[in-house]
């Protein structure tokens, strides 16, 4: 309705213009147009979409044109993928999958309040974590991933293990070993049993020497790799047959009986 409107007001004026004999025309008398077109010829060219037939040289009769319909907007259509390639002018496109993905710890059971701390790798966090809460998931590419664990618990050694993780649930298996008292490097002995004036002598096994010692006093330490190692020992006293015994000994005080034979009178 716009576009109609405004088209018969520019008739109206049109034929105004070129009517010079209307009576109760109040317009100026139109000027002839650059390079002293007709009417007609002036009018087509200064106004778009009307056609103008001269009557004489200064009379034209005129008549609107129809428009050509404008081009549709495309379709919204045309913005969506096609399946199977298509030659669309548009195509939606979607980010490509991330190379790794979460991988989720399992721990196996560990003694009270252990803690696991991640040492290298795609660590989340470099705090030690108590293993019974959840550990935060740690990045790992399908083809997997290597981190660097440490396992610690009161009374216990630590351990550091090396694990491949996987997108997914992962298996987490460690072993913390209980700590022991520690034990000396040497053992000692201590002769019970031994008569006055006894001395000994160590014959084999790991002698700390081959020398002779009271009995009542310090025997010289013994150092040991391992427990449970054999001694032949050698005991003499004033009035008492010679002695050889073997004993076991491991590693710290040890306590050796002495058992000797006294001599027949007059011997």
């Amino acid at each position: 309705m716009r576009a109609e409107t405004l088209s018969l007001s520019l008739c109206a004026l049109l034929l105004f213009a070129c009517d010079k004999t209307k009576a109760d025309s109040k317009l100026p008398e139109p000027q002839a147009g650059p390079n002293g077109d007709s009417c007609a010829v002036y009018v087509e060219r200064v106004a778009s979409g009307v056609r103008c037939t001269a009557v004489d040289t200064d009379h034209c009769s005129c008549e609107l044109v129809a428009a050509s319909p404008s081009t549709p907007p495309p379709s919204d259509a045309a913005l969506l993928p096609t399946e199977g390639g298509g030659d669309a002018t548009a195509t939606t496109t979607t980010n490509p999958p991330a190379a790794g993905s979460a991988a989720t710890l399992a721990f196996s059971t560990g003694p009270a309040n252990t803690t696991v701390k991640c040492l290298s790798g795609p660590c989340p966090v470099t705090t030690a974590e108590v293993i019974t809460r959840a550990y935060p998931a740690i990045a790992a590419a399908p083809s997997g991933t290597t981190v660097q664990l440490e396992f610690s618990a009161p009374d216990h050694t630590p351990v550091t293990n090396t694990y491949t993780l996987y997108p997914g649930t992962n298996q987490v298996a460690f072993k913390l070993e209980k700590v022991g008292p520690t034990l000396p490097d040497s053992a000692t002995l201590e002769f019970q049993g031994a008569p006055a004036g006894t001395t000994v002598e160590c014959v084999s096994g790991p002698c700390p020497d081959k020398k002779t010692h009271p009995a009542d006093k310090s025997f010289p330490a013994i150092k040991l790799d391992k427990d449970d190692q054999t001694l032949l020992l050698r005991f003499n006293a004033p009035g008492y047959r010679t002695a050889m015994s073997s004993f076991k000994v491991g590693r710290g005080p040890n306590i050796v009986p002495v058992l000797m034979e006294r001599m027949p009178s007059g011997k």
